[in-house]
């Protein structure tokens, strides 16, 4: 029965996929990386004279200098051969990422995880596109199994941070759960890294923190969403309390997250998977880019894996057609409207329901007496 299931998944994700696909170059975002290499090669500038912000053209680099430099290596090869090499790696990232996640679920649980992560449309276009949000992933999820190395974890960090700065408010998450010390090292090694950047490419790094400024003042997000149709809907996706929510919920996530999981240990892995996937919108534009939803992935199979465990039976049932309908809605995909960028958040405020009631769950258990006297 569950095959049936996975091929309709399938059907419906390589649909959305084809739609995509045609409107849109394969390896878009790997050529502005494979270009920032030959500029670099050939020292030519590495950033346009006046940069597009948010987004800009096909091929156009808008992320920190030292993120180019291993592109150096693809740089020189035909860029079919580069894309290749970097969507396999990509592949391989992904794949593994996806039997550490999928591993510690029940047996029979499995094949429908495996099948929802394989055909979860975000990751499918991350790979298409050729970016770096499945390696920044990566990168943060062995940075918090090494948490208690912190000279292991904190570079790893940095690295992830430095590639996208899309974990930022991971930071926080540490520094409120009390792992000062990996903090520590990833300001030095993000401090180390800045001065390296600075003597060896000034002028770029200038380019770069003048992005960085321009992107800070930029109402691109506004303007773009109302813009966008249905009128009804860009009205309330604009407005400034909604406008508010995603990066509120990225800082409240990491700080509260942190909080609780110093005072509970047993849930570290869950409230840091939590502030993850909540990360991308501290950003104003972070709602408009569907591949940032790869970040939520690892909250995905943390709560799957604790609703299966509850010992409540008439939990488990609601929390799994929660989670369900929060895979569909962040599987919604659209050019022309809002209409998927409001099923998005609605799909991420489903998911960190579920993700805060299985910890509710069972903190409720362990109070109880049954569980104390156990």
């Amino acid at each position: 029965m569950w095959a049936a299931g996975v091929a309709v998944l399938a059907l419906a994700s390589l649909a959305a996929l084809g739609a995509f696909v045609a409107k849109q170059p394969y390896g878009f975002d790997l050529w502005a990386y494979v270009l920032a290499g030959r500029h670099l090669l050939a020292g030519e500038p590495l950033y346009p004279p006046e940069a597009t912000i948010p987004f800009g053209p096909f091929g156009e680099y808008h992320y920190a200098p030292p993120t180019a430099v291993p592109f150096v290596l693809l740089a020189p090869l035909p860029f079919w051969l580069a894309t290749t090499a970097w969507i396999g790696l990509n592949i391989t990232v992904a794949a593994a990422i996806g039997v550490h996640l999928i591993r510690p679920l029940p047996r029979d649980a499995r094949p429908w995880a495996a099948a929802a992560y394989v055909l979860f449309l975000p990751m499918i276009l991350e790979i298409a596109l050729g970016n770096l949000n499945l390696l920044t992933v990566a990168f943060c999820l062995v940075a918090w199994s090494q948490r208690a190395r912190p000279v292991v974890a904190g570079p790893l960090l940095a690295i992830a941070i430095g590639m996208k700065l899309l974990p930022l408010t991971l930071v926080l998450f540490y520094l409120a759960s009390g792992r000062w010390r990996v903090v520590a090292w990833t300001l030095a090694v993000g401090a180390a890294g800045l001065l390296l950047t600075a003597a060896a490419l000034p002028r770029e790094l200038a380019q770069y923190l003048e992005i960085l400024r321009a992107l800070g003042g930029s109402d691109y997000a506004a303007e773009a969403i109302a813009a966008t149709p249905p009128a009804e809907l860009a009205a309330v996706l604009a407005s400034p309390v909604t406008r508010a929510l995603p990066p509120l919920a990225a800082v409240a996530s990491a700080v509260i997250g942190g909080i609780a999981a110093r005072r509970d240990p047993r849930h570290e892995t869950h409230l840091h998977h939590l502030a993850l996937a909540f990360a991308p919108h501290l950003a104003s534009f972070g709602p408009l880019w569907f591949p940032y939803l790869v970040t939520a992935l690892p909250l995905f199979a943390s709560t799957l894996q604790r609703a299966f465990a509850t010992p409540l039976p008439t939990a488990r049932a609601p929390l799994v057609a929660l989670l369900a309908l929060a895979w569909l809605l962040l599987e919604t995909f659209g050019r022309d409207d809002l209409l998927p960028v409001a099923a998005h958040l609605a799909g991420l405020a489903i998911l960190g329901a579920a993700a805060v009631g299985v910890v509710a769950l069972d903190r409720q258990r362990a109070r109880s007496p049954a569980y104390a006297s156990g």
